[in-house]
């Protein structure tokens, strides 16, 4: 569930190509909201409901699996989908896109490079979508690419919103947040994507991947925090709901091993080193992914220098 679209290609499933497709039961995380467990990654499938619309968070790993997730929605409510977002392009997230044609799609403008390009599928989303059992030819990218932000209203007061708020667990990761203020009691839900994860349970820890930014993560989660009252209720891509604290907590974690990475850079240890030399907050497997990513951002932050405002430079002959 930690994998990139490109490390996909390897095996999505982690049990050589044996893929356990499953859709779990809805389960109410707040007033009209609702999220699901998809197999075979156990990423968060959302659904927010309102007087008039539904709006989908999240694909599945496959067309034919985001094609029953249309289905799935049809056991909730009878109104029509207005919208699906696409949180980022890791399989798990954006594969089963193909399945909901016809409902308006959105997604961040990065997906035109990661996943979908203008000559086909990326080699590894491609080999992915191989592994997962079906043509990526069948891959389609979202309606809608934005930069920044969208807004989809659902009837009545509730709105999602839709934005981009940085980088962090990969180049193109998209937050909605739901707000109804005409609901008594109601707190707002923020569907997070992968910038957080509250899974395995017993020691809840994010993927990072070579798509990730060590550098800009926690800054982007703490924007996120920013969006959340005490009473706001967060879902993860993977795992249970959490609040404000939790987000807190990761961001903390996230943050030290962005200082981690700086410190074993600044120590000379080496890139190939430095999983084994460092002391982080989660799992050396969780990280080890972002290693190479967190050297490359300090590497480019070195080569700039304040004289020359901000703008890469050169070193100078002989130096």
């Amino acid at each position: 569930m930690g994998e990139n679209a490109e490390n996909a290609a390897a095996d999505p499933t982690g049990d050589s190509g044996r893929v356990g497709w499953r859709l779990g039961d809805w389960q109410q995380v707040a007033h009209g909201v609702y999220r699901l467990v998809a197999e075979p990654a156990s990423v968060n499938i959302g659904l927010v409901v309102g007087s008039e619309g539904a709006l989908l968070v999240d694909t599945g790993s496959s067309p034919a699996q985001g094609a029953e997730l249309r289905g799935a929605v049809s056991r909730v409510t009878d109104l029509p989908l207005v919208a699906v977002v696409v949180t980022h392009d890791h399989f798990d997230h954006s594969f089963g896109l193909a399945g909901l044609a016809g409902v308006p799609s959105i997604g961040h403008e990065s997906l035109s490079q990661t996943l979908l390009t203008e000559q086909g599928p990326t080699e590894g989303v491609a080999a992915g979508a191989r592994s997962l059992g079906f043509d990526p030819g069948e891959l389609v990218l979202p309606e809608t690419l934005i930069a920044v932000a969208d807004v989809v209203g659902l009837g009545g007061s509730r709105v999602a919103e839709i934005a981009h708020l940085g980088d962090g667990h990969s180049r193109g990761d998209l937050v909605i947040t739901v707000t109804d203020p005409g609901a008594d009691g109601f707190g707002g839900v923020i569907f997070a994507g992968d910038l957080i994860e509250s899974a395995p349970a017993e020691s809840p820890a994010p993927w990072y991947g070579s798509d990730s930014s060590p550098d800009q993560w926690s800054w982007t989660v703490d924007r996120l925090r920013g969006l959340a009252g005490s009473q706001t209720i967060i879902v993860p891509g993977h795992g249970d709901p959490v609040g404000v604290d939790f987000v807190i907590e990761q961001r903390d974690a996230i943050d030290a091993v962005r200082m981690e990475l700086e410190r074993l850079a600044a120590a000379g240890v080496s890139e190939s080193d430095a999983l084994g030399q460092g002391d982080w907050p989660f799992p050396a497997d969780h990280v080890a992914a972002g290693i190479a990513p967190g050297y490359a951002e300090i590497r480019a932050a070195a080569e700039r220098q304040s004289g020359a405002g901000g703008r890469p430079t050169l070193p100078l002959a002989g130096t």
